[in-house]
């Protein structure tokens, strides 16, 4: 069964790289399909890395950008949320923490902390959500 999925995957690579230095117009519109299709793989293992995480290597505001977009994306009803470490690999937790709290949030001490693995994060409340 592995062997025929090998195969397969090697068979399609081909005829894709092929294709894709014959039209090399194609090219983008591909990376792109391949980026979204991959980003939806719900289990990473560490070594795991994107097309996009590879052409941003060495950017400082990518990491940023994403943390920004993860925890800006969330609804203020929501007060915890998990910010996974493919998120802030090459700037370290410690600076994740930093962005994620100029945003709002802080490191939720309820949930053992796990920092190879992810951030659990809590809002911070502010003076409307404090009981009087």
């Amino acid at each position: 069964m592995w062997v025929a999925v090998f195969a397969l995957v090697l068979a399609f690579g081909l005829v894709g790289e092929i294709v894709l230095a014959v039209l090399f117009f194609l090219e983008k519109p591909a990376l792109r399909l391949m980026e979204r299709t991959l980003s939806f793989v719900p289990v990473r293992p560490k070594w795991w890395a994107t097309w996009r995480e590879i052409r941003h290597e060495g950017e400082p505001g990518f990491p940023r950008t994403r943390i920004e977009e993860e925890l800006n994306g969330r609804k203020p009803k929501i007060t915890t949320a998990p910010l996974r470490a493919h998120l802030y690999r090459g700037i370290g937790p410690r600076a994740a923490l930093e962005i994620a709290a100029s945003l709002g949030w802080q490191l939720d001490h309820s949930v053992p902390a796990r920092p190879r693995a992810e951030l659990n994060l809590r809002r911070i409340p502010t003076q409307g959500d404090l009981p009087r």
